[in-house]
Order: C-alpha cells, then sequence, then structure tokens
C-alpha cells in the first residue's frame, strides 16, 4: 500500500522557505551594483538593527562563525561603512556600528525592499496584509517562546 506524502504545497515550513528565497533572489538582483556584496548589506542591515553590537552578538544573529563577521567588519571598516570600537568590558571585543554612507545605502536599501515587498503583495488589500504580518509575528512570538522553555 502506498503512504500518502504530505501536500509540502501546503506547508508553512516549506512556503515561508520559498518566499523568504524568491524574495532574497529578487532582491538581489534589484541591488546588484551598488558596491557591496549580499554578505556585506546583510551585516550593515544587523549593524543597523543593533547599534553597538558586538562581532559575536552579530555572528549569532547571522548564524555565521565569528572570523566571518571578523574579516567582513575589517573590510566593511576600511571600506568606510562600519566603526568598530573597542568594547569598555571587554578588551578582546569590537562594538559596530554604521557610518554616515553605510547609513545612506540601508535607506536606500529598505527603500528597494518596501518596494519589493509591496509588489509582492499584490492582490492583498491593506486589511490582510496587516493580518498576514500579525499572523506570522504571532507565530514567530510562539517559537522564540520554545527557546525560553515555553513549550
Amino acid at each position: 500500500m502506498e503512504e500518502l506524502l504530505p501536500n509540502f504545497d501546503r506547508s508553512l515550513g516549506f512556503i515561508v522557505n520559498d518566499i523568504s528565497r524568491l524574495l532574497r533572489e529578487e532582491f538581489n538582483r534589484r541591488v546588484r551594483g551598488r558596491g557591496l556584496t549580499r554578505a556585506q548589506w546583510l551585516l550593515l542591515y544587523h549593524v543597523a538593527r543593533r547599534p553597538g553590537a558586538s562581532q559575536s552578538e552579530l555572528a549569532a544573529s547571522l548564524q555565521v562563525e565569528k572570523i566571518t563577521v571578523s574579516r567582513q567588519a575589517a573590510r566593511l571598516e576600511s571600506g568606510g561603512w562600519l566603526r568598530r570600537a573597542d568594547d569598555a568590558q571587554d578588551s578582546r571585543a569590537y562594538r559596530l556600528n554604521l557610518t554616515p554612507r553605510a547609513t545612506r545605502v540601508i535607506s536606500e536599501l529598505a527603500a528597494v525592499s518596501e518596494r519589493l515587498r509591496d509588489e509582492a503583495m499584490t492582490g492583498l488589500s491593506a486589511s490582510r496584509r496587516a493580518a498576514l504580518i500579525d499572523d506570522l509575528l504571532h507565530i514567530k512570538s510562539n517559537l522564540l517562546g520554545f527557546e525560553d522553555g515555553a513549550a
């Protein structure tokens, strides 16, 4: 007897992963030629979200090795995108902040992202868009609760 496979076309994990991949590919296509690699603008984006974060904190957030962030930060610093400052509590650590140049690029990338998001949600009313975001944030909150041992 044949086993029935789950309907992956309606699987939340597959749908979220596919949407993430498709958005990432289209975003990359739209920002190509701005003088930054995807890894570099991703690090800048994370620094914009968490100004003053340590390289270790950013590595954890990006799910990469600390040395990867360290090398990328050094390149971005020499290019005038980031400032690295010694950590007051840990002399081995650096805290990262954006330069004005990076802040301008992050603003440009945010505008590209917003246009892409609007285009991706074409056909959904404002209330459905808001409900979708609310539902996804609720799912995210549930998943974060697992880390706290709530489940």
